[in-house]
């Protein structure tokens, strides 16, 4: 399989995993065990997780082939950053930056997929958190999940669409949280969609210290995770807390939960216009501190 193609699966499946992170909490409310359905969370974002290692290692890889390539065709006595300003290196560097784009694609694909599913994994990670109340063990229940694999009515994984009832719901129920909320969710996560990329690609802008130019990229992932902390999962954390005491009707934590995961694909949308901006600071502060 093309390394490309097999980084843009990885990154649909890790956004597709994510878009589920706040359905739990849903799934959690409705059968009233919150903090089990955090923690059993954990072990699905395990598998996310793991191929998040695999991302960015295929991802560094490609770029050192990049780079290798450019360094055998560039024209003799031309070296470090003058590279890209000849017409091979630019040439590289274009068709490095459509492939990562590519790879954004992938976080865009992924999160439509999660958002068509929610549903059906609110409904299913709700019956896993039941079996795990019976059973008393992850182990007894994973043959009860690949049991559904094989009789898809017999066990925990169940499949269904959104009905008029539920989009009615989140259409007409009046939002309690702030529109600022969703703003800021966008933001977070098109920083999170970029950090990698960004830092891999302002490590080909700039070859001498690529090491330290994708390094500085964590900067990045860390504002996006401070905005996240600070801005975004307190709020939901309210509402969650609300509509578990049953102050607030579930409705309010379907929409709010919704509008969530349609702020993440708008944000993997921006991520492609900051992508090169951010690529481009991160270029800016490596020179600045070598």
């Amino acid at each position: 399989m093309n390394r490309i193609l097999l980084v843009f699966l990885l990154t649909a499946f890790i956004n597709l995993i994510n878009t589920f992170v706040r359905c739990s909490r849903l799934s959690g409310v409705r059968t009233g065990h919150l903090a089990t359905a955090i923690s059993l969370f954990g072990v699905v974002f395990l598998t996310a997780s793991f191929a998040n290692t695999l991302q960015a290692p295929l991802l560094a890889s490609t770029v050192d082939q990049i780079i290798g390539g450019v360094s055998t065709r560039v024209p003799a006595g031309v070296t470090g950053p003058d590279m890209v300003d000849t017409r091979v290196y630019r040439e590289a560097l274009t068709d490095l930056n459509h492939k990562l784009r590519f790879v954004m694609l992938g976080a865009t694909t992924g999160t439509v997929l999660g958002i068509l599913a929610m549903p059906s994994f609110v409904t299913s990670f709700s019956n896993a958190i039941k079996a795990f109340g019976r059973t008393g063990s992850v182990f007894k229940v994973i043959p009860l999940l690949l049991l559904s694999v094989i009789r898809p009515r017999s066990g925990i994984i169940k499949f269904r669409l959104p009905s008029q009832g539920t989009w009615r719901q989140i259409a007409t129920t009046k939002m309690t949280v702030p529109k600022t909320l969703f703003m800021w969710n966008m933001f977070y996560y098109s920083l999170w969609t970029v950090n990698v990329l960004s830092g891999l690609y302002a490590g080909v802008l700039y070859p001498e210290f690529r090491s330290t130019a994708v390094l500085m990229a964590s900067i990045v992932g860390n504002a996006a995770i401070v905005i996240n902390v600070m801005m975004v999962d307190p709020v939901l954390a309210g509402v969650t807390d609300a509509v578990a005491r049953g102050k607030k009707n579930e409705a309010e934590l379907k929409q709010v939960i919704f509008y969530l995961a349609l702020a993440n694909l708008a944000g993997t949308l921006l991520s492609q216009v900051i992508f090169e901006p951010v690529a481009r600071v991160l270029q800016s502060l490596t020179r600045l501190i070598t």
